[in-house]
């Protein structure tokens, strides 16, 4: 008798577990479904901070997240025209191949010379950054 008990709260405990694993499961897919942004928001430009936060952008938008890389202070300089090719230019190509969206803070670029931007990139602006950051279903991550 001990051990049908010792059996079935073993069965109830797998249970339980399962139905707590679905369910986290379930959510993330229903975060996906109801337009979950996740805002990358990059101030570097070298380095594994910069090939981190685009490693990370680049996986968020393949598994279905529209995704949003905010690049300002120091991150600009991945947006120039002229900049030479590195790891972290590479990854935001991809991204921007992928159909990522990329925000390049005019102020930013202006105090760091960048005047051009590259193909693909956008100039942001307060009415841009600021509705997309402070949405209820936007997810922010910092590099």
């Amino acid at each position: 008798m001990r051990s049908i008990a010792l059996i079935l709260t073993n069965l109830l405990a797998v249970l339980v577990l399962t139905l707590y694993a679905q369910e986290a499961h379930d959510k993330t897919h229903q975060a996906q479904k109801e337009g979950a942004i996740l805002v990358v928001n990059l101030t570097h430009d070298r380095g594994i901070s910069a090939e981190m936060a685009l490693t990370f952008a680049n996986i968020s938008l393949g598994r279905g997240y529209e995704t949003v890389v905010w690049l300002n202070s120091e991150g600009v300089r991945l947006a120039d025209a002229k900049a030479k090719e590195t790891q972290a230019i590479k990854l935001l190509r991809e991204f921007l191949s992928k159909g990522g969206k990329v925000y390049v803070c005019p102020v930013c670029a202006q105090k760091l010379k960048v005047e051009k931007i590259a193909s693909g990139t956008q100039w942001a602006n307060p009415d841009i950054i600021f509705p997309l950051i402070t949405q209820e279903k936007a997810k922010i991550v910092s590099w």
